[in-house]
């Protein structure tokens, strides 16, 4: 199982104040399901009390309703050798982003359609139903029918993710039905 988000066909893709970043206080994987909360604390200038102006605090949902957003990293894999971290490679999955560090959030819209892996998921979905946000938890619950009033995706296909001739799990498309 793999964890990823690659954009589909999606508004943030052309309107570039549907794409801001965030940080947790924990560490966070691509394709994780996320709430926005008040503008990070600048840590460059934290005496002064300054906020940066497109960074916000990020948590997972506190409750199924919230109004989420989704972790899509502009990042490629990297890791520490004699205890300095490198980025190489072009690792496109499993990608996570240490406690602290800002990442590249997408805010959601009707009809937004994105691929997310199997690990983006609390159990295995169904091509053809649904999944929503779960309380206190980054991954997608799958749902046989979609509760209504919250956010929802429909799982519209179901393919291998392959990295030469290596399977990695599934990867699914998804398309917001509701908001």
């Amino acid at each position: 199982m793999a964890y990823l988000m690659f954009a589909g066909k999606m508004l943030s893709q052309d309107a570039d104040s549907q794409v801001t970043n965030a940080k947790f206080e924990a560490a966070v994987k691509d394709g994780s399901l996320v709430v926005l909360g008040n503008l990070a604390a600048d840590d460059t200038y934290a005496a002064s009390g300054d906020y940066q102006y497109d960074v916000y605090q990020g948590a997972a949902p506190a409750a199924a309703t919230d109004e989420v957003a989704i972790v899509d990293m502009a990042d490629i894999s990297g890791g520490n050798i004699n205890d300095n971290y490198y980025r190489l490679g072009n690792k496109l999955f499993n990608l996570e982003a240490p406690a602290g560090r800002v990442v590249r959030v997408r805010r959601l819209h009707k009809h937004d359609k994105f691929w997310l892996g199997g690990s983006n998921f609390t159990s295995t979905p169904t091509v053809g139903q649904y999944a929503e946000a779960k309380a206190s938890e980054y991954r997608h619950e799958p749902k046989a029918a979609a509760t209504g009033g919250q956010y929802a995706i429909k799982i519209l296909k179901e393919q291998d993710l392959t990295t030469g001739m290596q399977s990695n799990g599934k990867m699914y498309l998804c398309e917001v039905v509701d908001l």
